[in-house]
Formats: C-alpha cells, sequence, structure tokens
C-alpha cells in the first residue's frame, strides 16, 4: 500500500461474547449473505471492506471467555474504533461492561469504544440502546444485524467515527 493509503487504513475491532452478532455485522458491513445458522468464530476473522476513501481492516474476534482473556489483547492494541457487541439480554448486557473495561487497558482515550445493543428486534426481554448505554456508559447504537437495510445505518455510525479519526490523524482539520 502507498503511503496515502495507509493514512485511509482503519483498524476496526469488534469484541463481544458468543452469539452475540460481531460475525453478522462483519457480513452486514462487508454486504456478505447473512445466515441464520450460528457457527463460532475461533480465533479471529479479518475483512478489508473499501468504505468512501477509507480502507477498514475489520477484525472479528471470536468470543469465548477463554479466547477473549488470552489473546483479545494483542489483537485490540492499534485498534482506531472498538465496538462492544451485546445481544441486549442483561446478562449479556451486565457482562460486555467488563469487557469495555478490559478494552480500556489495552487502548487510549483516543479510541472510541461504541457499543451495539445487537438483536432489537427480538422482544423477550432484550434491552432498548438507551437501557444499554445508561449500564454501559459509552455510546450505544440499537441494531438488527440480521437485517440488510440495517447496513446503512451502521455505516452513518462508522461515518460518524471516521471523521474524528481523520482529525487525530491530522488529515483533516
Amino acid at each position: 500500500m502507498l503511503s496515502s493509503e495507509l493514512d485511509k487504513l482503519v483498524k476496526v475491532s469488534l469484541v463481544g461474547f458468543p452469539a452475540t452478532g460481531k460475525t453478522t455485522m462483519a457480513k452486514l458491513l462487508s454486504k456478505n449473505a447473512i445466515d441464520r445458522f450460528y457457527i463460532p468464530t475461533h480465533g479471529l476473522d479479518l475483512k478489508t471492506i473499501k468504505f468512501d476513501d477509507y480502507f477498514l481492516r475489520v477484525w472479528d474476534l471470536g468470543g469465548q471467555k477463554s479466547y477473549l482473556k488470552t489473546y483479545s489483547k494483542d489483537y485490540l492494541l492499534g485498534s482506531d474504533l472498538i465496538f462492544v457487541v451485546t445481544d441486549s439480554t442483561p446478562r449479556n448486557v451486565l457482562n460486555s461492561r467488563e469487557l469495555i473495561n478490559y478494552a480500556c487497558h489495552f487502548v487510549g482515550e483516543e479510541c472510541p469504544i461504541i457499543a451495539i445493543a445487537n438483536k432489537q428486534d427480538l422482544n423477550d426481554g432484550r434491552m432498548d440502546a438507551k437501557r444499554v448505554e445508561d449500564l454501559l456508559h459509552v455510546n450505544t447504537y440499537g441494531l438488527t444485524a440480521i437485517d440488510p437495510a440495517e447496513r446503512l445505518k451502521l455505516l452513518n455510525i462508522i461515518k460518524k467515527e471516521l471523521e474524528h479519526i481523520a482529525i487525530r490523524r491530522g488529515l483533516i482539520e
């Protein structure tokens, strides 16, 4: 890659516990087919997605607890943006606080950590995005990652953060 292209390379990390929708979000971003069959991510999956003038390098980290504690530190370092994905159940939201605190130890304040309150289409005791945000104390957006129509919403969230990243890197004023 040329140095001008490297300036436009953005590391986006997706973390969360198993079955919260991290891989589905990555598929949504890359316009890949989204199926409803759950296959856990082992280790990590990398995707590069061209978005406007940027290349998003999406790191989809496996959510198994032993894996998160063992390897995620190494994979979170250098992130420009971290999405903590929760399935919006009370138990998973409370566990996600631990992930946010953990991630804060490895990235600086300049790296935003944003929660995605996924699975908002399910009405089985899941919390809405505002309630999740109140509990996690980070910007939170509701999403239904299995719905292709939600892609634009996710891209708009990323676009807003890309402006901050570009300012931080001195690419724009």
